[in-house]
């Protein structure tokens, strides 16, 4: 998978997912999310059919806000689902890829 970084030490009050940047992007961008509590967390992107693209992050996370790149290079232009899934989360965004 792709490195998930810690972005800071303060302890978020809810989970969130937040919209990627830059959004359109060619071909990098970021995507930050917070937990708020140590929780299993999944970050997947998905094509617009709903088929797994990437998984970016699949594990424990202890509390706090992070950040992961990813990138979409080898991909073709279009729409793709960000999707946080937690134990009592789940969101998504949609992210658009220019070349």
């Amino acid at each position: 998978p792709v490195g998930v970084l810690p972005v800071n030490a303060v302890v978020p009050g809810e989970f969130k997912l937040s919209q990627n940047y830059p959004n359109p992007f060619n071909p990098v961008t970021k995507i930050s999310y917070s937990v708020p509590k140590a929780s299993f967390v999944e970050l997947n992107v998905y094509d617009i059919s709903g088929r797994l693209v990437q998984n970016l992050f699949s594990g424990r996370h202890s509390e706090g806000n992070y950040e992961a790149e990813f990138n979409g290079e080898s991909l073709a232009s279009g729409v793709y689902i960000c999707r946080l899934n937690s134990e009592n989360y789940a969101n998504a965004i949609k992210m658009i890829l220019v070349k």
